[in-house]
Parts: C-alpha cells; sequence; structure tokens
C-alpha cells in the first residue's frame, strides 16, 4: 500500500507573531502618536523663536504650546499616582469616601513645599552638586533663594517641562510673569479624583435605597435593619468642592504674594495655601452633608 506524504506543517503561529508584530509597529507609527511628537517638537522649538510676526502688526505667540505639553505630562503622572491614594474598598476599616491616605500624602508635600520654598537652604544645595552648570545657574540667584526657587529659575532659563507659565510682550520684549509647578497641579488633582470616587460611592448608596436595599447593625443582632442615611439637601458635590478649593488656595496664593505678606519672595509654596483650602472645602462639604465620620473616619 502506498503511503502518502504527510500534510504540510502550517504556519499559523508564526504568522500571527508576523501580524502582531506589524500591528504593534502600526500602533506606534499611528497618526495620533506622530501628531504628539510634532506638537512636541514644536514645543521645544518655541523657547527659541517664542513668537512669529504676522502681517499688519500682529504676533502670533507659542509659548501655550509649552503649557500643553506640560498639562499632558501632569495629567499622565496624575492617573499613575491617584490608584495608590485612593480607597479600594478592600479594607474593612477605610469605607469607599475615606480621605486620610490622599490627606495625609497632601499635608506631607505641603510641609515638604514650605521648608524646600521658605528655608535658605542654597549653601546646602552647591554643596550637594559638582556639575558646573547647576553650580553657575545657583550663582545666579539670590543668597535668600530657596532650592524650589532655584529650580525654577533654571527651568526658566532653558524650557523644559516642570513649569508652568504666563508670559507677557512679545519676542525680545516678552517677560515670564507667573509660573506654576506640576507639582501644585498633580497632587492637588489626586483630590479632586477621590471626590469623584467619593460622588460616585455616594450615588451607589442612593441607587440602593431607591432599590429598596437596607442593611443591618453589626452588634450581632440580625433582626435589626437600619436604613442607609442619604445626603441632605446640600448637593455639592466633593468633586466640585475641591475645585473649588483649589480656586480659593491660588486667590490666597496671589493675594500673600501680591502684598508680600510673607516678605519680599519671588516664589511661594502653592501647596501650602492649596492644601488646606481643598481639605477644608471638602471637610465642610461632608458635615453638610452628614458624611463626616466616612469622610475622615472619626467614629471608627
Amino acid at each position: 500500500m502506498m503511503q502518502l506524504p504527510p500534510p504540510p506543517v502550517s504556519n499559523d503561529a508564526s504568522f500571527e507573531s508576523r501580524t502582531e508584530a506589524a500591528d504593534g509597529a502600526a500602533s506606534i507609527l499611528c497618526t495620533a502618536n506622530i501628531l504628539a511628537l510634532a506638537y512636541v517638537s514644536i514645543a521645544y522649538a518655541a523657547k527659541i523663536h517664542p513668537t512669529i510676526s504676522l502681517p499688519d502688526g500682529y504676533y502670533l505667540d507659542l509659548w501655550p504650546l509649552q503649557n500643553g505639553v506640560n498639562l499632558a505630562l501632569a495629567a499622565t503622572v496624575s492617573r499613575a499616582l491617584t490608584p495608590f491614594l485612593l480607597p479600594s474598598g478592600r479594607d474593612e476599616n477605610e469605607g469607599g469616601k475615606s480621605i486620610r491616605t490622599a490627606a495625609l500624602a497632601l499635608v506631607g508635600l505641603a510641609l515638604f513645599d514650605a521648608v524646600s520654598t521658605l528655608g535658605t537652604v542654597t549653601q546646602v544645595a552647591n554643596a550637594a552638586t559638582t556639575a558646573e552648570a547647576v553650580s553657575t545657574s545657583m550663582s545666579t540667584a539670590t543668597s535668600g533663594s530657596s532650592v524650589m526657587e532655584t529650580v525654577a529659575r533654571s527651568r526658566l532659563e532653558s524650557w523644559g517641562p516642570g513649569l508652568l507659565e504666563i508670559v507677557l510682550g512679545h519676542g525680545d520684549a516678552s517677560k515670564v510673569t507667573e509660573a506654576l509647578g506640576l507639582g501644585d497641579v498633580v497632587f492637588p488633582s489626586i483630590l479632586v479624583a477621590w471626590g469623584f470616587v467619593a460622588d460616585g460611592a455616594g450615588s451607589n448608596e442612593v441607587a440602593g435605597e431607591s432599590d429598596g436595599s437596607t442593611h443591618t447593625s453589626g452588634d450581632g443582632g440580625g433582626d435589626d435593619v437600619l436604613p442607609r442615611s442619604a445626603p441632605g439637601p446640600f448637593v455639592v458635590g466633593y468633586a466640585t468642592a475641591s475645585v473649588a478649593g483649589y480656586v480659593l488656595g491660588s486667590f490666597a496664593t496671589e493675594i500673600v504674594g501680591t502684598f508680600g505678606l510673607l516678605g519680599d519672595r519671588s516664589g511661594l509654596p502653592a501647596l501650602v495655601f492649596l492644601v488646606p483650602c481643598m481639605l477644608g472645602a471638602v471637610t465642610l462639604t461632608a458635615l453638610a452633608r452628614d458624611e463626616l465620620d466616612e469622610v475622615w473616619g472619626i467614629g471608627q
């Protein structure tokens, strides 16, 4: 009996691997990534040519493009940090609205910002580095400048992601009048993200009430059915309250800086004003909604 040759081996696996590699390369070279690379390149070039002259005496300022890069970087960092500071719900002692972890992190960062900005530690910073460029940039600062202020000044000399700037004037007459570090945007955004999570937890509880769901007391008596407490007429969400606190803290920073209430300083620790205002706004909202125990865990 004649024996037939074995069937050819299928190359489906190798074909799929080549297809996946081609799809990966195509995803990297997609239109969005190409446009993002072009945007960043133009933003870096804007430091060399910050203004384009137009006919009839008009100007096109390019410095807002740099702020766009900074905001994209801030959003990426915030999305990476937020999951580690928000309540996961796995801990029975920490409810879905607990703010303690995020608040502890923000208070610590505000204290660090205060010490780094208000402290006069330029000599320590100079001793800690031997790089000639860094030493030269630090020597241009005044003897009362701080580490954070020195870093900000170096960013203003040669642009790089790290500072949100407001520039007035055009061309050679342009001048940076305001600057805000990305940390003053990223870290407060964690509290705003918590506000959205807390608002979502509250809406889920209200939805459960509309379905007639109840919960029993935890003292061993399974027959005692207690209704869930719903928010009162005060309907302001925690996310809205945290944003309002950020705006209030920004105003406080401007007032203190304008009138020199902390002395003649060119830089102020923004987190020192932002964090208390945001936490205060959230706490007042929780008090008005009768949810202070859930937010701060006072009764636990």
